[in-house]
């Protein structure tokens, strides 16, 4: 394999780092408490990808079985379809796509499996549907596919020289010469993420915390430091309430990533805000991808997808040649999720071509 440029490296490292975490977290996930202390008893064994009473060894979940239903989409379509992704899921859960084994998806969440149970009797999402008051961590966990999609190694940003609307971001905050991410380069990323959380996930918590990963993970991408990651996830929220929800929520929940110990971060379950919290943390008091991955799954709880989604982020900042051999060469398909991050890095653009609600600007009644 070719050396990857820097780019291809740190979208191969989200791709490929959903897929470790996914596959390291599930032997160990939502063991009775304190699964610390049997995570603790395993020792060095969580470090290696085993057999387990759920897969093969190296292989992964739903976490990342529906990223790769979005990556398929957006490859094939050139673009974002609803009711294609929506099919695709459909076809994973019921008749296996993309699971390892050919088989219909055994770990589908309650909020997914509704979804899909009422899309096949009503595709279309009416302006007036209510929002659910669950919220997730299914709606963070499947993204790589929609950020590295947004992603275009050659496009010219404009720098301090050119002038640039408010509330850019420096790329490279301490160069003069500084390339500028603006609102319109990042609001289509924050549009299909969202999107793409309200397929299954249609409650302000998961759209909110779904806004906010998804700018960590494109800022990662484009290598910012780990202070500026943090401090500007919510800098392009526009709608009214999601900031509501950031206000009431981000000060917490970045303390909450700040404190080393972790211990109000154990044993959690699937709620999207504590997967964030768990995810920011594993980013922000370890060194290097290992160290953060292993200390995310201490944590027990949700380990899969805590650790899935941790390893979108962490392979994005550190890079795919900073995870470690053992981990990007064993996974299961481990050669498909690095073309498949090199083939949505090389799509010349991924618009949002059809919405299934109501509500959306970019709605489409295919029905």
């Amino acid at each position: 394999m070719n050396k990857p440029s820097k780019y291809q490296d740190k979208a191969r490292g989200m791709m490929v780092g959903l897929a470790v975490g996914d596959a390291l977290g599930a032997p160990v996930e939502f063991l009775p408490e304190p699964s610390d202390v049997y995570i603790k008893e395993m020792g060095e064994k969580i470090e290696h990808f085993h057999q387990n009473y759920r897969a093969p060894k190296g292989v992964w979940t739903d976490d990342t079985e529906m990223a790769l239903c979005i990556a398929d989409s957006l490859i094939v379509n050139g673009g974002y379809d609803s009711y294609d992704i929506m099919r695709r899921f459909k076809a994973w859960s019921e008749e296996g796509y993309r699971t390892y084994d050919g088989k219909p998806a055994c770990d589908v969440g309650r909020q997914t499996a509704r979804a899909i149970e009422d899309f096949a009797l009503h595709p279309v999402i009416l302006r007036d549907y209510p929002k659910t008051e669950s919220a997730g961590n299914g709606a963070i966990m499947r993204l790589a596919p929609v950020i590295i999609a947004n992603t275009f190694p050659n496009k010219k940003y404009p720098t301090l020289g050119d002038g640039f609307a408010k509330g850019a971001l420096a790329l490279r905050p301490d160069d003069e010469k500084s390339e500028l991410i603006e609102l319109k380069d990042i609001e289509p990323t924050i549009d299909m993420a969202v999107l793409s959380a309200r397929e299954t996930h249609n409650s302000i918590a998961a759209e909110a915390t779904t806004a906010m990963f998804a700018t960590m993970l494109y800022l990662a991408l484009h290598g910012l430091p780990k202070n500026h990651i943090v401090s500007y996830c919510s800098r392009w929220i526009m709608e009214d309430a999601y900031d509501s929800f950031y206000l009431d929520n981000f000060d917490s929940l970045v303390g909450r990533a700040l404190e080393k110990n972790g211990d109000n971060l154990r044993n959690l379950g699937g709620y999207v805000v504590d997967t964030f919290a768990i995810s920011l943390w594993g980013l922000l008091n370890f060194d290097n991808f290992k160290d953060g991955m292993m200390a995310v799954i201490r944590l027990g709880g949700d380990t899969d997808t805590n650790a899935a989604c941790y390893g979108q982020l962490a392979g994005a900042y550190y890079g795919y040649e900073n995870i470690p051999e053992e981990w990007r060469n064993e996974v299961y398909l481990a050669n498909e999720l690095v073309e498949v991050a090199d083939s949505l890095l090389e799509m010349p653009k991924c618009p949002i071509l059809k919405a299934r609600f109501e509500d959306s600007k970019y709605f489409v009644d295919e029905m």
